[in-house]
């Protein structure tokens, strides 16, 4: 269901040494900040912040560039316990600077990474996604995702691969393809700078930053966050790699001539779909509550379909982090103990999660939909666009009528979600888990538990005290 997540955020925690009375910093603190739609189907954002504090009040918040031990984005100064800093571009930011010596941006947390001449010995995963076009725009839609892998012996020695897969459908054509390459040699690492010598003869330089004591262990390599991964099999399939760059079998783009773009047709497969999703109990569905989670936090999502209500509760380690609810055309946000109005963008992604995931399929939506297009892709699944409100949406149908995933351009940007397994509650099947993208970031999220039709009060809906 698009956006059952509605923008949550990662925190990531840790702790390190620094003092409340610290005057200038000479660090450098990462952590990531996603915003994951709590509504199923919705992509989320992620931005990997890493920044080197200098004790002379200057920072660089660019680690990819080469010249990062010298440049200057900015500078910043420490007021009591807060950290603020000025962009060289004008815009500013604070951090609170906690006890522990975390610094606290308010909806997500940085952690002092303090190995600069060692790496911790493994395997180290980045991944990455990103799609475009589809739906009603008139152009092809092209998905793809990527993953980086370093593994480190410990020794000297490292291998290195790199993936990608690339699918294309669209009108009468469909298809995709993938390509690795991986390579070896030997590493060193000197305050923060990482000079890989490949076997062939080719050498890079990165910067490489990590934080080994609590799991998982982080790593930062160019400014962006990597995750120690635990699965031996990932490590043992980078080190069989050959250094030398090989591509595998891609798929043909083939062309298809059995569009199915009638109304008649088009009807058909959306009254299929509804039945294949719970038919009549699906239709009965007037109330929802969800409770969702990933990367450490909980969310529990309350909506009211007739009334147009959503509100998304946000907890980590069972304390209140963030509400955001919409009545009507109309919402506000409640974080950090202040209440704000939310944006017009955000308001869009919240009405959104009133007819995403098999809500969408339900037959007063479905008489809402406009210019759907119904057409084959690969696998036996069926692809439907449509528009509602003049907002771009994707379906993609298993054989079975299921629903395998599910994307809506918001922004400028078409968000996408495959769901992965699914469970059947009062006669309706849900989402169980799903892989959610943004831009160029992946997730995972699991529905824990859905209730249907619950009697909410009017204390479900009142906003924290301040």
């Amino acid at each position: 269901m698009k956006n059952l997540l509605l923008f949550i955020t990662l925190f990531i925690t840790g702790t390190t040494c620094l003092q409340a009375q610290t005057k200038t910093l000479h660090d450098v603190y990462g952590g990531i900040e996603l915003t994951l739609p709590v509504v199923m189907g919705n992509g989320m954002g992620r931005n990997d912040n890493v920044i080197l504090f200098r004790p002379d009040g200057t920072f660089n918040h660019q680690l990819e560039k080469p010249d990062w031990k010298t440049r200057v984005t900015g500078k910043y100064t420490i007021e009591g316990q807060n950290v603020l800093l000025q962009y060289n571009g004008g815009s500013k930011d604070k951090f609170i600077l906690e006890a522990d010596g975390d610094l606290d941006a308010g909806s997500y947390s940085l952690l002092k990474l303090d190995t600069y001449n060692s790496i911790p010995p493994g395997y180290y995963g980045f991944t990455s996604s990103s799609s475009s076009g589809g739906g009603a725009t008139g152009m092809i839609f092209v998905g793809t995702s990527g993953k980086r892998g370093l593994y480190f012996d410990g020794k000297g020695n490292f291998t290195s691969n790199r993936s990608s897969a690339t699918m294309v459908s669209g009108e009468g054509i469909g298809g995709g393809g993938s390509s690795k390459d991986s390579g070896a040699g030997t590493y060193i690492i000197s305050n923060g700078i990482l000079t890989l010598k490949y076997n062939n003869g080719h050498t890079e330089m990165h910067s490489f930053f990590s934080r080994p004591r609590e799991k998982p262990i982080m790593a930062v390599v160019d400014g962006n966050i990597y995750f120690m991964e635990d699965d031996s099999k990932s490590k043992e399939t980078v080190a069989s790699h050959p250094p030398e760059k090989t591509n595998a079998g891609s798929t043909p783009i083939s062309n298809s001539n059995t569009s199915v773009n009638s109304t008649t047709d088009a009807q058909s497969v959306l009254n299929n779909a509804n039945m294949a999703l719970g038919g009549a109990r699906l239709d009965a569905i007037k109330k929802l509550q969800v409770t969702a989670s990933t990367m450490g936090i909980n969310a529990l999502i309350k909506m009211d379909l007739d009334a147009q209500k959503v509100r998304v509760e946000q907890r980590r380690a069972q304390q209140l982090i963030l509400v955001e609810q919409l009545v009507g055309d109309e919402g506000w946000q409640w974080k950090n103990g202040k209440k704000q109005n939310l944006p017009a963008t955000r308001i869009l992604e919240m009405k959104q999660s009133l007819r995403g995931g098999p809500l969408a399929f339900r037959k007063v939506n479905i008489s809402r939909m406009e210019d759907v297009k119904v057409q084959p892709i690969k696998n036996n699944m069926t692809m439907i666009t449509y528009k509602i409100d003049g907002t771009i949406n994707l379906a993609i149908l298993s054989s079975a009528n299921q629903l395998a995933g599910e994307g809506i351009k918001l922004n400028q940007l078409m968000e996408t979600a495959a769901f992965t397994s699914y469970k059947t509650v009062d006669g309706v099947v849900f989402p169980a888990t799903e892989v959610q993208t943004n831009g160029t970031f992946k997730s995972n999220v699991s529905y824990d538990s859905y209730i249907v039709n619950p009697n909410f009060s009017d204390s479900d809906w009142r906003a924290p005290s301040l």
